[in-house]
């Protein structure tokens, strides 16, 4: 069975940004999806993810099927 969130390290691939620059996004309130702190983790719903992809996916296809 899949974990519920994405850690940092997930996140960061799935971005495709270095860890670091994650976490100055995460700090800045910058990053596009929302995180939390699950005891020492950092980490992000993967429904929300998903979500976020899923929603940029479509606005994509939008803009090439219009």
């Amino acid at each position: 069975m899949e974990r519920p969130y994405f850690n940092l390290a997930e996140l960061a691939e799935l971005f495709m940004m270095k860890e670091s620059s994650l976490l100055n996004a995460i700090s800045s309130e910058r990053f596009a999806c929302p995180t939390y702190k699950l005891g020492r983790q950092r980490v992000a719903d993967r429904q929300v993810v998903e979500a976020y992809f899923e929603a940029k996916r479509a606005d994509g296809m939008s803009k090439i099927t219009t």
